[in-house]
């Protein structure tokens, strides 16, 4: 790798902060303490799978700028409930409250994560780019500990704008002070973080711990965090 990096940006969810394992912990609580399994969702598993299928679909919306941030947080958890017929409004608004307070305070990170950004940290300005909202990953950041390691933190909602939009890696970069040519970006969406920050004129790892088929375009892939112990 080239010695003339000075700067690592990061992704946070999926990438540094557990964000399946946190999501899943989050929703198994909120099961039963809304007694899901009592109003017609007899599985957990269905109900898990069917919030991801939608969560994410509706993502794909947020980021493609086809849907607005309240609608992001407000339809999901109806369209899931009412996929086991259950018009609940006050339910649902209730479950989407409990789940933006308590799933950003789940501690659980990726493997090595610390350990990896401590080994950076003496080496290398740190710095993160974030698609999702403020408030929510401040309480990540600071609920896991991870807040102390980022010289710079850049969310899209700032920019007003979401990866993979050049603009918020630029806005990144002027923010942390550095250049494409010495800056490094770690991430785990193949489009948000991979295509985005090479648009961006910025080196790319790609952050691919389940081994999914993609174009191989990335300056670098990796399947676990340590490994940048190794190409740092």
């Amino acid at each position: 790798m080239s010695s003339n990096y000075k700067h690592i940006f990061f992704d946070l969810d999926h990438t540094l902060w557990d964000f399946a394992s946190n999501s899943r912990k989050t929703l198994l609580h909120l099961f039963d303490e809304f007694d899901l399994g009592k109003k017609g969702i007899s599985e957990f598993d269905e109900f898990i799978h069917k919030y991801e299928t939608i969560n994410e679909a509706l993502w794909a919306k947020y980021r493609a700028g086809e849907l607005e941030k309240h609608r992001l947080r407000d339809d999901r958890f109806p369209t899931v409930l009412k996929h086991w017929d259950i018009v609940d409004v006050g339910l649902a608004n209730a479950i989407n409250e409990r789940y933006l307070t308590d799933g950003p305070k789940q501690p659980g990170l990726m493997p090595n994560a610390i350990e990896t950004l401590d080994y950076l940290q003496s080496k290398y300005e740190v710095h993160l780019i974030t698609n999702g909202f403020k408030e929510v990953q401040t309480t990540k950041l600071n609920s896991s500990g991870l807040h102390g390691y980022f010289k710079t933190i850049t969310t899209s909602e700032e920019v007003g704008v979401l990866k993979p939009n050049p603009k918020v890696f630029h806005h990144a970069l002027d923010l942390a002070t550095a250049h494409p040519q010495d800056s490094i970006y770690v991430g785990d969406h193949f489009e948000s973080d991979v295509l985005g920050s090479k648009n961006a004129g910025i080196d790319q790892v790609f952050f691919n711990p389940h081994d999914l088929d993609h174009p191989k375009i990335a300056t670098f892939e990796i399947q676990n965090l340590v490994e940048l112990q190794t190409i740092l």
